[in-house]
């Protein structure tokens, strides 16, 4: 396997974080961790390749009401272990904002935030993909961009890779995500139009500069992206434990 975009009938984003130099020197392994956009919209014949996949677990970043209101569709007929760990309700606290609650400036402050009130799903996630009978895996959120794109380089961060190849990765949704914003306004008419209305322009897309600009802002607020996963309580023996799973080949 060393293709980096996967090919489904469903979802639009679905991508092999394989491949990617680390500072070990030990590349990423292919085959053993995918990020993707919602995977309720799989097919019987996407579920036959995710079959071939191996894939084992799928990681559900989504909130409460998404799963509620789209559910997990053909991934429930599949033999794969879901795991729904929503980062948040409604995701960034936008919908009903505290009274002191003031609008993010950028995207990047955004993914800051739902750094800090994701803190639990996220080590929950890095936990799960520590231990080897879960893998292969995927990790995914609705559009497969901002839950699933800051995972994304929590882990491959974590793992070693430059930050160079974290941002590359992270603007690989720019090129399907007019597709993908279409899909999720017919899935749910009227209600992301005001979520995105309460955020920064910035946000509708998945530029480089946002994920430079996170990575920045993880260093000031953190040191490193280390630094942020002790914050949100996985330890050194974790991690170790994390990258011997995912940096040996399967």
């Amino acid at each position: 396997m060393t293709e980096r975009r996967v090919t489904l009938a469903g979802p639009l984003n679905f991508r092999d974080v394989g491949g990617y130099e680390t500072s070990s020197g030990t590349p990423v392994p292919w085959g053993r961790v995918f990020r993707s956009d919602s995977l309720h919209r799989l097919t019987e014949l996407d579920g036959s390749k995710l079959h071939e996949l191996g894939i084992r677990t799928a990681l559900d970043f989504r909130a409460h009401d998404e799963l509620t209101e789209i559910g997990i569709g053909h991934l429930g007929d599949l033999e794969i272990r879901h795991l729904h760990l929503p980062t948040t309700d409604r995701a960034l606290h936008v919908v009903k904002p505290r009274p002191d609650w003031t609008p993010p400036s950028s995207a990047a402050e955004v993914y800051l935030n739902m750094m800090e009130h994701g803190a639990a799903a996220y080590a929950a996630a890095l936990h799960a993909l520590a231990e080897p009978e879960n893998l292969p895996a995927v990790f995914f959120c609705m559009a497969g961009k901002d839950r699933t794109g800051v995972f994304s380089a929590v882990l491959l961060g974590l793992l070693g890779v430059a930050d160079r190849d974290i941002v590359a990765d992270y603007a690989l949704t720019h090129e399907v995500i007019d597709a993908i914003h279409e899909r999720t306004r017919e899935a749910r008419p009227g209600i992301d139009e005001d979520v995105w209305s309460r955020l920064p322009p910035d946000i509708i897309g998945a530029h480089a500069a946002t994920m430079e600009g996170l990575l920045g802002l993880i260093h000031d607020r953190w040191g490193s992206l280390a630094g942020y996963v002790d914050a949100i309580g996985v330890d050194v023996a974790t991690v170790a434990r994390l990258r011997t799973s995912l940096l040996t080949p399967s």
